[in-house]
C-alpha cells in the first residue's frame, strides 16, 4: 500500500471523530489526571497533523504490518477496554499514523528522564515500560519507534 493510500484511509476514519471533545479534555478541570490531558493534547495535536500533512514523496507500506497492527489493537480493546467502538477506531487510526508514517512513540512524550514514562534522549525516543509490556500478548510496543529505556529507571 501506499502511504496516500492510508493517509486517506486514516484521514476517512477519522473525520467524524468528535476532536473538540478531545481538545476539551485539555483544559477540562473536571479531569484531574495529568496523563489523560497530556494524551488527549498528543492525539488532538497528531489528528490535526494527519489532515495538514501532504505527502511530496510517496513510498510503499507493507499491507502485512497494517493489518496486524489493526488485529493487535482489535485484540487489545476486546481484551482490556471492552465495546467502546469510536475509541477503538481513533485509537487504530492514529497508531497507524504515528507508526508507520510519523514515526513517533504511541504514547505522549518528553523530555525528562526522570519524571516521563517516554521521553527523548540524544535524538532517540526511549520507553520506560517498553522492556516488561513487549511481552504482552499482541504488544503494540513491536510496532512503536521507542527503545528501552532498560532497568535503571525503576525497575
Amino acid at each position: 500500500m501506499k502511504a496516500t493510500e492510508l493517509l486517506e484511509e486514516i484521514r476517512a476514519n477519522l473525520k467524524d471523530y468528535p476532536i473538540e471533545y478531545l481538545r476539551n479534555k485539555v483544559t477540562d478541570d473536571r479531569y484531574k489526571d495529568p496523563l489523560i490531558k497530556q494524551l488527549a493534547k498528543y492525539n488532538s495535536e497528531t489528528w490535526d497533523e494527519i489532515f495538514a500533512l501532504d505527502i511530496a514523496e510517496d513510498y510503499e507500506i507493507k499491507d502485512g504490518v497494517v493489518e496486524n497492527i489493526k488485529k493487535d489493537i482489535d485484540f487489545y480493546f476486546d481484551t482490556y477496554a471492552g465495546g467502546d467502538e469510536e475509541t477503538r477506531e481513533f485509537t487504530k487510526y492514529i497508531s497507524l499514523y504515528l507508526a508507520l508514517m510519523a514515526k513517533r512513540p504511541l504514547h505522549p512524550f518528553g523530555d525528562n528522564p526522570a519524571k516521563d514514562q517516554v521521553f527523548i534522549e540524544n535524538g532517540e525516543y526511549k520507553c520506560k515500560t517498553r522492556i516488561m509490556s513487549i511481552k504482552d500478548e499482541n504488544s503494540l510496543c513491536r510496532y512503536c519507534i521507542c527503545k528501552n529505556a532498560g532497568f535503571s529507571f525503576g525497575f
